[in-house]
């Protein structure tokens, strides 16, 4: 996992396979590292889906952080199962939570490379490998494993909110964004709504993600920001529509997340954050089938989880994200009764 936040990672990699309907069980999680059984096969197929998931592999190793169980562990391993001796590869080591420090990652990976060569016959590349395996002292133990998909590393860079055509100073980024759309359980086909969708930062994840979205705002400028933002990526909306969230013109939608209007760069139409709140969920609780999600930004304090809950939503998780000094969001998951 990326580590930027302390619990956003897992949360949305757990929504992205339970939304794919891929069967898996956490093992054990140390800081960035997540282990758990499940199909590698099925894991990789949405592997590119999530904001915060940088690398999934297919591990081999497990062992204590000894060179001497380290050598065992290689040893005793089915490594020849992933290189082959006419292969070549390279190996890179990462610590994270600056544990084993008695251990120099640099030497770890020229051992590494000379004793899975020895074991397999393989060749050592480092610059065109055919087969990249990562190295992990993480917790306790040592980690090996051979990389099944890398997360590029300009992401999102061409998707900055000051990047595309319409800007607005209180677009949420993108990976947040992306990871909203996919607390929300949103699959490739589905329908997507976002109700206060401004230029459409989250309605691009969205629509990146496959799924047929619609928006709606209040204000005429903000649709057509979504429109040429949209556009300019790519994209076709199934709907931007100029409306008031409150009174939403949409019968049914299989996901929501939103992130309504407050502070002093959204416009709230002389109203505030909790009283459109107050009239908007029940409108969104009678368009979402039972457990579907909606998921919603609003400043700590805000009391939304009172507001969902007498709205008929269950608060199935919640996460504080910090902006700055004056506005900490609260990230809630909420799912229709």
């Amino acid at each position: 996992m990326s580590g930027e936040h302390p619990t956003l990672p897992l949360a949305e990699m757990s929504a992205i396979l339970d939304a794919n309907r891929i069967p898996f069980k956490i093992a054990e999680s140390f800081f960035k590292l997540v282990e758990i059984d499940a199909d590698i096969a099925a894991v990789k197929t949405i592997a590119d889906r999530g904001a915060f998931m940088d690398e999934v592999g297919e591990e081999i190793v497990h062992s204590g952080p000894t060179m001497a169980e380290i050598d065992d562990a290689v040893k005793s391993s089915d490594l020849p199962r992933y290189l082959q001796a006419d292969e070549s590869f390279s190996v890179r080591v990462l610590r994270f939570g600056g544990v084993s420090k008695e251990i120099s990652r640099v030497k770890l990976e020229g051992h590494l490379g000379w004793l899975m060569g020895n074991v397999t016959n393989a060749k050592v590349d480092l610059e065109n490998p055919q087969r990249q395996f990562r190295g992990l002292l993480a917790g306790p133990y040592f980690h090996l494993g051979l990389i099944a998909h890398r997360r590029p590393d300009v992401f999102v860079a061409n998707r900055r909110p000051r990047m595309r055509p319409s800007f607005h100073p209180s677009t949420m980024v993108p990976k947040l964004a992306r990871s909203m759309v996919n607390l929300s359980q949103a699959v490739t086909g589905s329908t997507f709504l976002d109700p206060f969708c401004g230029v459409g930062g989250i309605l691009l994840e969205a629509s990146l993600l496959g799924c047929q979205v619609i928006g709606v705002d209040a204000l005429r400028r903000m649709t057509r920001g979504s429109r040429r933002n949209l556009k300019h990526f790519g994209m076709d909306p199934l709907g931007l529509v100029r409306g008031d969230a409150r009174f939403l013109p949409i019968r049914d939608v299989k996901a929501i997340a939103t992130d309504p209007p407050y502070g002093t760069g959204a416009s709230t139409l002389k109203s505030t954050t909790r009283n459109i709140l107050k009239d908007f969920l029940p409108n969104a609780h009678s368009i979402l089938s039972k457990g579907c999600k909606a998921v919603v930004a609003s400043p700590v304090g805000t009391r939304t989880p009172d507001i969902a809950e007498s709205a008929g939503f269950r608060v199935v998780d919640r996460h504080e994200v910090y902006v700055h000094r004056s506005l900490t969001r609260e990230i809630l998951v909420l799912e229709a009764n």
